[in-house]
This record gives C-alpha cells, structure tokens and sequence, in this order.
C-alpha cells in the first residue's frame, strides 16, 4: 500500500519557484511576498513557528535532507539568532515535544503564516506521506474558529 502522493513536476525540488515557495498551490505566497508578515513576528513567536515546523518534519518518523534544506532556509528567512539554532538542532535531532504544540495559541492573524509554511515543509521532498497529511488537515481543523 502506497502512503505517500507524490507533488506534481512544478513544485518538486530543482523546479523554478520550488525554493521559496511555502505552499504546493498555484499562486501560493512565496517567502519574499510574505516578508511584511515576518515583521509581525517577534523573536519568540519566529522561533515558535520554526518549532512546529519541525515537528510537522517527524510527522513520518523521519526528516527528510529536503526538509532539512526547508528548515535551513526558514531560519536564515526568520533571522533567529544563535541561541535558537541550538535549540532548533536539538528539534532536528528529537522531535519536540508535543505539550508545547497548541495549535489554537496561535494568533489568529499569524495562522496563514503557520500552515503556509508547514505545508511548504511537508511538501519539500516532493511527496506528502500519509502521516504528513492526516496531521495537517487536523493542524488545518484546530485552527479553525
């Protein structure tokens, strides 16, 4: 049984728009355009967004080299300083826990931002595993008002 959809050509890594692209959708935002949301983001909350996006990296039990590239990328994107790179290696080495993942603490007006690029990072290696999927769309549901 295969658990995995594989993405369509124009979003597999090596493909125009595929490196900053946040999303699998036409016409999605792409990191430069979202730049002005960025700014609304403290060095608290950047840090908060890069730790789920990390677990959403071990949602299949396994981090991808492509999501690894994602994180690297989102990191340099956020500017988070080198106290949150170790923190954020420790989250690449050991998924973080989940009692700091509630999803309905995020501020509604940074919503957007979070699935945007969690659905950036589970699509980074070209394919959604089944596990990736299942947890984004309940992900998608909490966040829901």
């Amino acid at each position: 049984m295969n658990n995995v959809i594989r993405l369509s050509s124009s979003f597999a890594p090596g493909t125009a728009g595929y490196e900053n692209s946040f999303a699998v959708r036409p016409g999605a935002a792409t990191l430069a355009q979202e730049e002005p949301m960025l700014d609304q983001l403290d060095q608290r909350e950047r840090l908060r967004l890069v730790q789920f996006v990390c677990s959403f990296a071990w949602a299949d039990l396994e981090i991808q080299p492509e999501e690894r590239v994602f994180i690297s990328r989102l990191i340099r994107r956020l500017e988070l300083g080198e106290a949150e790179d170790l923190q954020i290696q420790q989250w690449l080495d050991r998924p973080p826990s989940l009692d700091d993942l509630d999803p309905t603490s995020i501020p509604a007006a940074h919503r957007r931002f979070f699935v945007e690029a969690i659905e950036g990072l589970i699509s980074a290696d070209g394919e959604i595993a089944e596990e990736e999927r299942d947890s984004f769309e309940i992900f998608k549901q909490l966040l829901v008002d």
